[in-house]
């Protein structure tokens, strides 16, 4: 069979959570082959995790979406420059559907996998083929909050074309009036390579705190932890000092082994982000400010559940205060997620139907 993955070059995360889901997919069958359609950056970082299975994957870096326009230099939804964004790709929307309508079509595609990308459902409603709206949130419900039905129904439209929405844990329930055959289930992750997580720790004799926080200028003044007995393993975005700080490699690839080798972590709260670490059973602060639908609700869940600390941002300036509350969590009542890639794929197979 031949499955086409329309994933959204909205971040990062939305790529990571995928690649469980297509290696599974490739696994079960050596004639499996997949499409995968999103950007240059997403489909760079899918060939580095997914590069086992080069040369049953096609990639194609013609799909962009609009995604959460932020303001320059802030977490802050810039809300004028995003409709202008929204309404002028909508003039383009027609074409591109019948580009993609032709493409599934010609590639003799069996099944349409689309996370968050609207216009992958609605072309293979135009072609005739089976279709699996996958997330945690949709673009309907994060333009909702800021705009009319002008904005936000025309994405409800497509997706309502979805012959089965899949959605994660953590997603709100207003998702399910955007596609009333849907099925819900827990998170993915990523595999751990749990050799490389020895050769993490073999390299540092403190316990280690893996810090991942993105690229924020709100984030960037120096914090001095070199007092602190623990061991910083750090991606870009923050900027701590110390000889007990040690830097990644911008082409790092799998943060799961990072994840796994850390005592505790502090990291943006983005999805799959959250899926690795709760999967893991780790100890967690998550910087979440609660500016769009889908932080506001995963913050919700995650303080009710005690499953994180939730960061504003100031909290990162005391760091050895923060350890102290983040080692008071509870991770044994993690135990209600599940890894659900193998659910997810025979529902993509159409083993299951509920």
């Amino acid at each position: 069979m031949t499955f086409a993955f329309y994933i959204t070059n909205h971040g990062f995360g939305h790529a990571s959570r995928n690649v469980p889901i297509i290696e599974e997919l490739l696994s079960r069958n050596i004639e499996n082959k997949v499409i995968i359609k999103s950007d240059t950056a997403r489909n760079e970082f899918l060939q580095r995790n997914l590069a086992k299975y080069s040369d049953r994957i096609a990639y194609y870096n013609d799909m962009l979406e609009n995604g959460l326009i932020l303001k320059a230099g802030h977490m802050i939804p810039d809300i004028p420059k995003m409709k202008s964004i929204i309404q002028n790709d909508f003039k383009n929307w027609d074409k591109i559907t019948k580009r993609e309508t032709d493409f599934l079509i010609q590639s003799h595609v069996d099944t349409v996998v689309a996370d968050t990308v609207a216009i992958g459902i609605k072309a293979a409603s135009m072609a005739g083929i089976y279709s699996i709206l996958i997330g945690n949130f949709d673009w309907a419900q994060i333009y909702h909050e800021y705009y009319g039905e002008e904005i936000w129904k025309p994405y409800v439209d497509c997706y309502k074309l979805a012959d089965l929405a899949i959605w994660y844990e953590l997603h709100s329930e207003e998702l399910h009036n955007h596609n009333s055959n849907f099925i819900e289930v827990s998170l993915v992750s990523r595999k751990v390579d749990w050799d490389e997580v020895e050769n993490i720790k073999s390299r540092h004799s403190q316990p280690i705190i893996f810090v991942s926080l993105g690229g924020s200028a709100e984030l960037s003044k120096p914090i001095d932890v070199s007092g602190l007995p623990y061991d910083f393993i750090i991606t870009r975005g923050i900027n701590l000092t110390g000889d007990n700080v040690y830097p990644l490699p911008l082409d790092m690839i799998n943060t799961p082994d990072y994840i796994a080798a850390s005592e505790y972590v502090i990291s943006k709260g983005g999805w799959s982000t959250v899926a690795e670490i709760l999967l893991l059973r780790k100890k967690c602060a998550l910087l979440m400010r609660g500016n769009n639908a889908e932080d506001n609700h995963n913050k919700e869940i995650l303080e009710q559940r005690h499953h994180c600390i939730a960061l504003n941002g100031d909290e990162l300036d005391d760091i050895g205060a923060l350890i102290e509350r983040i080692s008071a969590l509870n991770p044994d009542s993690y135990d209600i997620y599940a890894d659900d890639a193998v659910k997810i794929c025979d529902l993509i197979c159409g083993r299951i139907s509920e």
